[in-house]
């Protein structure tokens, strides 16, 4: 009994410290439940940094681009003020090129097929505006000056005619009737009088017998200025780009008298109107061509329910060396315009692969066949010299030059000889092109100017390639270029077309002047005889309007012939050749004596 109630003390001592334990035991799990919710805290704070830390990384990822686009920008900027338009590339000889043509052709590059799978509440008060503005008074007849010299060209009957129908008399002049009109020779301003004679038989009293020669129609009829006139002010603003308000100046001098800017500015338009069968014949002989350059050009034209200018198009369609003329189209939209102009056409469309002129490629199915320009491509890799140290850069500069050289020497060869110089000679450097610009384009930004470049030319591989399958295809689109170059000049003169009308008009006469100074034709007497001529032309008469075609007309006018400017030309040509020929010989290696 003693020895049990020995055992209740212990007892109590171990319950007790049971119990302190599981008091300890649950401290320590509430400890451990809130470190937990801490860490879980801080792993969250974490996330969050983490989160921070990466968005900021890309936001400055994309300062550090839009960085690198501003100091682009910037250089081009100060490149265009400042630095020398003409992208000539000479190549220093330190700069090694990794690749050559024979090189490359050894380490068994794919051919190209194997390749080849790769207006608001302004513009309702400007009508309103317009609603309210009085009419313009009539402008009364023209007044011809008394002091110029007037010279009188009579139209009489022929003698076989003077005799009467009726009784056989000799019929007498009973009226005169006069029109005059003004003509211009170089330092000479005069009216002409053209007389005409109404005849009538005096013994015949009933007038049944009277007779008048007819006058040669006019090219603008009622009009008191005549085909030279006509033919001085449209040279003057559409080859020597003299707006009208200069010409207003430059007219009252021979003339004494100052014509308003809408009568010059309605002669413009009544003279595209008297050309405009010339103009589609140009049209019909361009599309007759086996291959068209075309290009495009953005023109301003004033609209009367706009507070600005609208901008609209003026697109170039150059044929090729059997059809040398360039027509000119009006088109206030990006694609109605060429998409109507070559709506029936077959051949090749050499264009710099704006995607108006690709999409209608694509949309022809096999009518029209894709031809890219290598001096757009060159362009692009010459913009990109100042922005990389990528050597990819230099060797596509270069082998521009080879492609250039080739051509130079294939300029005088026939069709056949052409393409087998191109076959045998620039095939091998487009495919070295290729394999370089493929193996090089992963390891670029997209944005670079060097992987713009890259991809400008990728994207069109085959229409810069087809160049060599064709010896009657030219290696770049330069002839329209050039011919699309007066309309931009001429544009920094007049500024802008003041109508829809107006630059209908400014196509037209662009179309027969460009043509002309593309056969190195004297516009001046051109258009004078051709104005002259062509009231008398039926429109359907195909052939006498072809005879009127500037390099047909030159064959019966040599004198016309602007030689001084073809010599100009040939000379600056032969120079080109003579610097090609001393690089070429300066790059071919020497061959050591024996």
């Amino acid at each position: 009994m003693e020895h049990g109630h020995s055992d209740l003390p212990a007892l109590a001592q171990l319950q007790q410290r049971l119990d302190s334990l599981e008091q300890t035991v649950a401290q320590q799990q509430t400890v451990i439940a809130e470190q937990q919710t801490e860490i879980t805290r801080q792993q969250t704070v974490i996330a969050h940094q983490a989160a921070v830390i990466v968005e900021q990384s890309e936001t400055i990822a994309v300062y550090q681009e839009q960085l690198s686009k501003a100091d682009e920008q910037i250089r081009l900027l100060k490149r265009a003020m400042f630095g020398q338009r003409r992208e000539r590339y000479i190549h220093s000889p330190d700069q090694k090129m990794l690749f050559t043509p024979e090189a490359l052709d050894a380490t068994g590059v794919p051919s190209p097929e194997e390749a080849a799978k790769l207006a608001d509440e302004n513009s309702a008060e400007a009508t309103a505006a317009t609603a309210k503005t009085k009419k313009r008074r009539a402008r009364g007849p023209f007044e011809f000056p008394q002091f110029l010299e007037h010279r009188r060209t009579e139209y009489p009957l022929p003698p076989e005619e003077l005799a009467c129908g009726c009784c056989g008399a000799e019929r007498k002049i009973i009226s005169t009737h006069e029109t005059k009109r003004v003509e211009i020779e170089p330092a000479n301003v005069f009216v002409q009088v053209d007389v005409q004679f109404t005849y009538a038989c005096p013994a015949c009293r009933d007038g049944s017998q009277m007779a008048t020669p007819p006058r040669p129609p006019q090219a603008v009829e009622k009009s008191p200025f005549g085909a030279s006139v006509q033919a001085l002010v449209v040279t003057n603003k559409f080859v020597h780009h003299i707006p009208t308000y200069r010409q207003q100046e430059q007219l009252l001098g021979p003339m004494k008298r100052w014509l308003s800017r809408p009568l010059i500015c309605g002669l413009l338009a009544s003279t595209a109107q008297a050309l405009l069968p010339i103009v589609r014949t140009i049209q019909q002989q361009v599309l007759a061509s086996a291959t068209i350059n075309v290009d495009e050009t953005p023109v301003p034209v004033l609209k009367p329910d706009h507070d600005k200018t609208a901008k609209a198009y003026l697109w170039g369609y150059a044929g090729d060396v059997d059809h040398q003329y360039v027509f000119y189209d009006f088109s206030g939209r990006d694609r109605d315009g060429p998409q109507e102009i070559l709506a029936n056409y077959r051949g090749y469309l050499q264009s710099d692969g704006y995607a108006v002129y690709t999409s209608l490629v694509n949309e022809s199915d096999g009518r029209m066949i894709d031809v890219a320009c290598h001096t757009h491509g060159r362009r692009y890799f010459e913009v990109a010299i100042p922005f990389t140290s990528h050597p990819l850069v230099h060797e596509a500069m270069v082998w521009f030059q080879q492609l250039y050289d080739i051509e130079d020497r294939a300029r005088f060869m026939s069709n056949e000889d052409r393409r087998a110089l191109r076959q045998a000679e620039a095939l091998p450097i487009l495919r070295c092109m290729k394999f370089r610009f493929d193996e090089v384009r992963p390891t670029l930004r997209p944005t670079t100017k060097l992987a713009e470049a890259i991809d400008y030319m990728l994207n069109r591989w085959d229409a810069f390639v087809r160049y060599t399958e064709d010896g009657r295809l030219s290696i770049d689109n330069n002839v329209i270029e050039r011919l699309m170059r007066p309309v931009a000049i001429g544009r920094k003169n007049w500024l802008f077309f003041g109508s829809e009308k107006g630059g209908r008009t400014g196509a037209i006469l662009y179309t027969v002047v460009q043509s002309a100074r593309r056969n190195h034709v004297d516009v001046l007497p051109y258009l004078t005889d051709v104005l002259r001529r062509i009231a008398a032309i039926a429109p359907t008469d195909t052939a006498a309007l072809e005879a009127l075609l500037p390099d047909r007309w030159l064959a019966d006018h040599p004198e016309h012939r602007l030689e001084e400017r073809e010599q100009e030309s040939r000379e600056a040509q032969a120079r080109r050749q003579r610097r090609r020929t001393a690089r070429r010989l300066a790059a071919t290696p020497a061959t050591p004596a024996t």
